[in-house]
């Protein structure tokens, strides 16, 4: 409970493709979320937790009363999860405390650091992150309230701009990219491999390009089927992989698989069978990783990863510049509103107390005086009823407004004051 004037933090620690390639992440990736969550939570002075994972970020956000303290001990569990990268990994590794912490989050969710900027589904990936929190109970009042305004505010991003317009996603980098390596696609074989949230973003950028692909689930022939059906394309069942392989122009991989399901040898021998002369573009925007490195040493491979999309990325960047500066001041707009509710939250089980301890009393006293007057019809006792809260909450109302008013101002002196007269200190 946050019942006291002490200081509360948001920390934000995070590596990402901004200063990490793809290797490194993937050293640093949890593996199971849940028990990542827990652990993060049972360290010293952490009192909420939300952990955000996607093929091209981790972050951590944090609620503690030692902010920097805490954000040490995150910055160094991430590190030491890159094992033997531990050190570039802790070059790499970025912090951020409270309206610094803030600022970025809001930024995320509009889709400003994004590799690809204004990409959508980074909202539902935000969102998802809290929800696990959430069900993980490791999420509290405080994160919950700034999940959800970062959420809003990454909706209005995309309302009030153009942020989002057009295909922008590293499913539709990856197709650039291929379109950039082999000019136009309407005569190369194409395969996706994956149906899922990254796959069908792939397989509708290509879609839009009138091209016809073929989807390959890892898990689930049903799901591809579905998939191809919606974009008149076709599936392949995973177990024919190697048939679709022979011939493919273009591989773009984008699966859930937490192993290698192309790997150098069978690359090899698959190319040894290729009737296709043209060499075969493989693109891996999986993580972690779906194609063993080693296959770019394949004669006629070209092996192309995440990190390899910057020059698409950076092509969108350019092209969004106005978009992102009408997003930037909306988070300025958005930013000092945040900070101010974020404060608000910090007496709120002060105010909780407050009332629940008042309405005790007012529900006792409501029965020793309904009991010492006798035959009260439900009329007569609904109007007593609403006569004593109409006075709680009437004399309770400045009291709430000048606490939050304290913790807007950071007056912890005030709000120190108002634990002892109300008696809430700890015992």
């Amino acid at each position: 409970m946050h019942s006291s004037a002490k200081d509360i933090n948001i920390v934000n620690v995070r590596i990402t493709h901004k200063t990490a390639r793809v290797p490194l992440i993937e050293a640093v990736a949890f593996r199971d979320m849940r028990s990542a969550l827990k652990a993060i939570r049972s360290m010293d002075n952490v009192e909420e937790c939300v952990l955000l994972q996607t093929c091209n970020r981790i972050e951590l956000y944090i609620v503690s009363e030692k902010g920097e303290k805490v954000a040490e001990m995150a910055k160094d569990l991430l590190a030491k999860k890159a094992g033997a990268m531990a050190e570039e990994a802790s070059k790499a590794i970025e912090c951020s405390l409270n309206g610094d912490a803030l600022r970025h989050i809001l930024r995320l969710t509009s889709g400003l650091e994004s590799m690809v900027i204004g990409e959508d589904q980074i909202l539902n990936q935000v969102w998802d992150a809290y929800l696990e929190a959430e069900s993980a109970k490791t999420a509290g009042i405080i994160l919950k309230h700034l999940f959800m305004r970062a959420m809003s505010v990454g909706r209005r991003v995309r309302k009030e701009t153009d942020i989002n317009k057009g295909a922008v996603s590293v499913g539709s980098a990856a197709v650039e990219l291929a379109e950039s390596l082999l000019g136009k696609l309407d005569q190369k074989k194409v395969l996706v491999m994956g149906a899922g949230e990254m796959g069908t973003l792939v397989a509708k950028a290509l879609a839009r390009r009138c091209l016809k692909p073929i989807f390959i689930a890892n898990r689930t022939y049903a799901r591809a089927v579905k998939l191809a059906e919606e974009l008149s394309g076709s599936a392949v069942k995973f177990d024919k992989l190697e048939e679709a392989l022979v011939d493919a122009d273009v591989v773009i991989c984008s699966t859930a698989a937490p192993h290698y399901l192309l790997t150098k040898d069978l690359v090899a021998k698959l190319m040894k069978q290729r009737q296709n002369k043209n060499d075969l573009i493989m693109i891996d925007i999986s993580n972690p990783r779906n194609v063993e490195k080693a296959t770019q040493e394949v004669e006629k491979v070209k092996l192309y990863d995440i990190d390899d999309l910057q020059l698409i990325a950076e092509k969108n960047k350019r092209k969004r510049q106005r978009s992102m500066e009408k997003a930037s001041k909306i988070i300025d707009e958005e930013l000092i509103l945040l900070n101010r509710d974020i404060k608000i939250q910090t007496v709120r089980d002060i105010v909780s107390f407050l009332f629940s301890r008042a309405e005790e009393i007012r529900q006792k006293e409501l029965a020793k005086a309904l009991k010492m007057l006798g035959d009260v019809d439900e009329r007569e006792k609904k109007i007593i009823e609403d006569l004593t809260f109409i006075l709680l909450k009437q004399t309770y109302a400045p009291i709430v407004e000048n606490l939050r008013s304290a913790a807007k101002d950071d007056d912890k002196k005030l709000i120190e004051v108002a634990i002892k007269l109300f008696g809430m200190e700890p015992s």
